[in-house]
Formats: C-alpha cells, sequence, structure tokens
C-alpha cells in the first residue's frame, strides 16, 4: 500500500511538473513574440521600422477581457506551444474568407471560454487593426470541419479543444466566429 501512495505521488508531481513547464514555455513563448512586435511595429525617425522578413506576427485582441496574445504564422507543434497560430492555408485577417486561429486550451485559448456572443475581437496585421463582432460560439465533435470552411466574407474562427479541463486529448472543439465590422 505505501508503494502504490508512493508511485501515485511520484506520477502527481510529473504531471504537475510538466504542466507547470508547458504554461511557463508559453508563457515565455508571448514574451519573446512581445519583443519581436514591438521590433517589427517600431517607430524609427518618423518612419515604420522595416519589417524583418523573418518575423510574422499578429496581435489578437480581446478587449471586453483585457487580453492580447501574438499570433505566429502557421499551426506547427513548435508554434502552438509559444502562443497562437494563423492556420496557414486559411484567409489573412481582413480579407475574404475565413482566417482560423488555433491554441492549446491549457494555455492561451482558455480565455474562449470566457468570450460572449457579441464581443469585439480585433487584429493588428501588416499595420491595420481589424475589428471583429462575435456572432457564434460552438462546441462540435474534433471531426467537424465545417466551421473552417472558407467563405465570401471576411470571418474569424478561433478554435481551441474542448472540454477546457480535460486530461490528455479532448474529443471536441471549442469554436468562436466573428464577423468583420
Amino acid at each position: 500500500m505505501r508503494m502504490l501512495a508512493v508511485i501515485l505521488m511520484t506520477l502527481g508531481l510529473g504531471a504537475a511538473s510538466v504542466g507547470l513547464s508547458l504554461a511557463w514555455i508559453g508563457r515565455q513563448g508571448q514574451v519573446d513574440a512581445k519583443s519581436q512586435w514591438d521590433e517589427q511595429t517600431a517607430i524609427v525617425n518618423g518612419k515604420p521600422h522595416a519589417l524583418r522578413a523573418s518575423v510574422s506576427l499578429s496581435k489578437l485582441s480581446f478587449p471586453s477581457l483585457k487580453r492580447e496574445f501574438f499570433v505566429s504564422e502557421g499551426a506547427s507543434e513548435r508554434n502552438l506551444l509559444l502562443g497562437p497560430v494563423h492556420v496557414g492555408r486559411s484567409a489573412a485577417p481582413g480579407e475574404m474568407g475565413n482566417c482560423i486561429i488555433a491554441a492549446h486550451r491549457d494555455t492561451h485559448f482558455r480565455i474562449l471560454n470566457e468570450v460572449q456572443k457579441g464581443d469585439e475581437i480585433s487584429i493588428e496585421w501588416s499595420g491595420k487593426v481589424y475589428r471583429y463582432r462575435t456572432v457564434s460560439l460552438a462546441i462540435v465533435p474534433a471531426e467537424d470541419d465545417r466551421f473552417y470552411r472558407q467563405g465570401q466574407k471576411p470571418l474569424l474562427t478561433l478554435v481551441t479543444c474542448y472540454p477546457f479541463y480535460y486530461v490528455g486529448p479532448a474529443p471536441k472543439r471549442f469554436i468562436v466566429q466573428a464577423r468583420l465590422i
């Protein structure tokens, strides 16, 4: 019985360590992204600083929740650890079609459980700010791809795994959709 207790405590501490390290990596990823963003958007001698070719970030803001995130281009495993990502084959912010941004539920996009229909979401990208209004919230099976389809109007889709406090690979997706204002 004592051995079982030691094993369970060890497993619990190991799981907690993994969770804390992922949270730290995600937080540090956003700190580094903010530095890159500041460099990318700096004004030098009254003119916008030339963008570095290797930097491709946008800033995603939830004004009513007073939160912002820096979004990387491309949904790689590494990028998802560091913060939200713009799904490469989706539309760019403000363009016709569906701009899809994804992030992990246990780090950056846990905030989606606080988003409400009617909330404003903004994206600053390529020197412009695009404002969207939330029109729907949905919970769907992981294989349901209808929210990822491209359309004829500018649309923003935020996606994360669901349930938010699920241990292991989550079976569903939480979807926030917003239309360009």
